[in-house]
């Protein structure tokens, strides 16, 4: 008679464990497919776009950071007023390197220009050089700070997109 109750109870654990699975599998699934609405998506972008560039306005971290010890980039004295030194190790980096050091796994295109449009410093300009092309997708924010550059206002330029 023992013997005839583990059974029953074997079968029910087999059971429960069965329907748990299905239920955790659906969840999963349900989550991983669900596309978010264009609206959500780019909200989702432009509020990535805002804090990178209100990272790059700062000194970043730390204060005097090199290209071998930077935590968080900035490209600053604090003062919005672009530090050289650290825009010069910011541009040697290569786009993944960048990204990377802007703690995004969005794709983005940066550049900044002076307030008639003139650009001076883009990067990723040529897809071909390991960069890619960012004007085809349907989800493209911008984020634009003013910095002073060289006594003169330029407008530092950031998007973020969401390849199609």
């Amino acid at each position: 008679m023992a013997a005839g109750k583990a059974q029953v109870w074997y079968t029910d654990f087999v059971i429960g464990v069965i329907i748990f699975s299905i239920v955790v599998f659906t969840y999963f699934y349900y989550v991983e497919h669900t596309a978010y609405s264009d609206d959500t998506l780019d909200a989702a972008l432009l509020s990535e776009a805002k804090t990178i560039t209100n990272t790059l306005v700062t000194k970043g971290y730390p204060v005097g950071w090199t290209a071998a010890n930077v935590t968080n980039v900035g490209l600053t004295d604090g003062n919005y007023r672009i530090n050289m030194t650290k825009l010069a190790n910011f541009n040697s980096w290569g786009y993944e390197e960048r990204r990377g050091y802007l703690h995004t796994t969005k794709d983005y295109h940066f550049h900044i220009e002076y307030i008639n449009g003139s650009v001076f410093n883009e990067k990723c300009a040529d897809p071909g050089a390991g960069c890619i092309q960012w004007n085809t997708s349907q989800h493209l924010v911008q984020s634009t700070r003013l910095l002073i550059y060289d006594e003169e206002i330029v407008r530092l330029v950031l998007y973020v997109y969401q390849k199609p």
